[in-house]
């Protein structure tokens, strides 16, 4: 299987395919990196529930899963590095 991550902005899209190159066969747009008080963890997309305040996740991983994805989203993440305004044009 491989897996995928494709940043945008603040959030990744997460595509699983047979082997890389291959048609995703699954994908999980609107995923974020959350820092949480036991360490990093992937908020997949969700509902909340307008009577009773409570989200519901529409995605499970296990954790070996989500460890994985935290890797390779973390290695392909965006830098913010700042602009070089010493340009002389």
């Amino acid at each position: 299987m491989h897996i995928s991550v494709t940043w945008h902005d603040k959030s990744f899209n997460l595509d699983l395919a047979s082997a890389e190159g291959k048609e995703a066969f699954l994908s999980v747009k609107g995923c974020r990196l959350v820092a949480g008080s036991n360490g990093e963890f992937i908020s997949f997309p969700s509902r909340k529930n307008e009577q009773t305040g409570k989200y519901w996740n529409h995605v499970w991983a296990n954790a070996a899963f989500q460890a994985e994805v935290i890797r390779i989203a973390n290695a392909s993440k965006p830098t913010s590095e700042p602009i070089d305004d010493s340009v002389p044009f």
